[in-house]
């Protein structure tokens, strides 16, 4: 592996499930445990949630293989077709299949691998990401109940504060279907108040509304991109202009359930268009000692 060339990617990775990042503590929040993995399948780096579900401290992972400590033929063919495709995989648990503690075996609950490579086309994999709903981050998450009522709404009441604390825009969506099966448009689930104040949309004029219907025609490089999260469990982040709120944004979307996007927001509106303005300035001319 690149050192130099990965060395980006990695940070980029890591800061996604550094504790500080409002981002991971979405994910924490949710009940979702997240590993960065190098293209040997040994990790990188876990986040909080993933440490408390596997019951060891966050430090006892890096350098460490995983199939090493969860050794799981079927799981491990998956893993090396999405490293050697390039192709992120995505599942959902068994319906009443058991959920002991962690192991090798993917089946046991929702999971997406995402593989990330170079700026090249032609690059190879170099970073894989895994994201896991277990259940022990998902009884965290809510309280450390195990399926009573109370656990549940306390959960939700938590990740409710959390949504309306954040600085960031959050967004829920799911994508729409055609008659063909093909993604079409998307909908509003759910907003946070700071989603409202960077994109000037009310909430209770988008909440389950499709974007065609609020901005009256869909840009397709965000349809692509929110399928591709919704519906091959792809992650990632991206700069873009919407031409419809005028404004640049910073996306990080993940898919927390399949057919669904989870997205933070962030406005780089001012720094896109400072720029260019700088770049343009004439120079000043210098003061002569």
């Amino acid at each position: 592996m690149n050192a130099t060339s990965s060395a980006p990617i990695e940070r980029q990775l890591v800061a996604g499930i550094d504790s500080r990042s409002p981002w991971a503590t979405v994910l924490e929040q949710a009940g979702v445990a997240v590993a960065v993995l190098d293209a040997d399948f040994s990790f990188v780096r876990v986040s909080p949630a993933y440490a408390s579900a596997i019951g060891r401290p966050a430090a006892f992972f890096p350098g460490r293989g995983y199939f090493e400590l969860f050794p799981h033929a079927a799981s491990e063919a998956v893993f090396r077709q999405v490293r050697d495709a390039r192709v992120a995989r995505a599942g959902m648990a068994l319906p009443g299949r058991p959920q002991p503690g962690h192991g090798g075996e993917l089946e046991r609950w929702n999971w997406s691998l995402t593989p990330f490579a170079g700026r090249a086309k032609s690059a190879s994999t170099q970073y894989l990401v895994l994201t896991i709903q277990h259940p022990a981050a998902q009884r965290a998450a809510s309280g450390g109940a195990s399926g009573d009522e109370s656990g549940r709404f306390a959960g939700e009441w938590r990740l409710r504060r959390l949504f309306e604390s954040l600085t960031s825009g959050f967004a829920l969506h799911e994508i729409v279907l055609d008659a063909a099966g093909k993604p079409c448009d998307y909908r509003f689930l759910e907003v946070n108040v700071a989603f409202e104040a960077i994109s000037g949309l009310e909430r209770s004029r988008i909440i389950g509304r499709c974007a065609s219907a609020v901005f009256g025609e869909i840009d397709s490089r965000w349809l692509e991109r929110f399928a591709a999260v919704a519906l091959d469990g792809d992650c990632g982040q991206f700069d873009d202009y919407h031409a419809d709120l005028d404004r640049h944004y910073r996306v990080t979307a993940y898919c927390p359930e399949h057919g669904q996007i989870a997205a933070v927001y962030d406005d780089v509106t001012t720094l896109r268009t400072a720029a260019p303005a700088a770049a343009s300035a004439p120079e000043r001319p210098q003061e002569r000692p």
